[in-house]
């Protein structure tokens, strides 16, 4: 499977833990993440690893935080800042 996503833009302040929404991105080296918004319960947020699509739940922003080790190497994308291209290869 190929992912290739390439940032169209860059906010030049960027975005914080605190402008996450539903559909973010978040990047960490080559590691990208999608933001899901529990729609039952606000407060929880959902990862999707776009490398294993395994699902990572957390309660809180803080939470969320503290799941990445080193912040300052995080980058925040919203929908309008990237462009998403996901490849399947199917073999028998």
């Amino acid at each position: 499977m190929t992912i290739n996503l390439k940032v169209k833009q860059e906010k030049r302040k960027g975005l914080s833990i605190n402008d996450i929404q539903d559909g973010f991105f978040i990047l960490r080296n080559d590691d990208v993440w999608i933001v899901k918004m529990d729609v039952t319960n606000r407060n929880k947020i959902h990862l999707i690893d776009l490398e294993t699509f395994h699902v990572k739940t957390v309660s809180t922003k803080n939470e969320l935080k503290s799941l990445f080790e080193n912040w300052n190497r995080i980058k925040i994308l919203s929908p309008k800042q990237v462009n998403l291209n996901i490849g399947f290869q199917w073999k028998e």
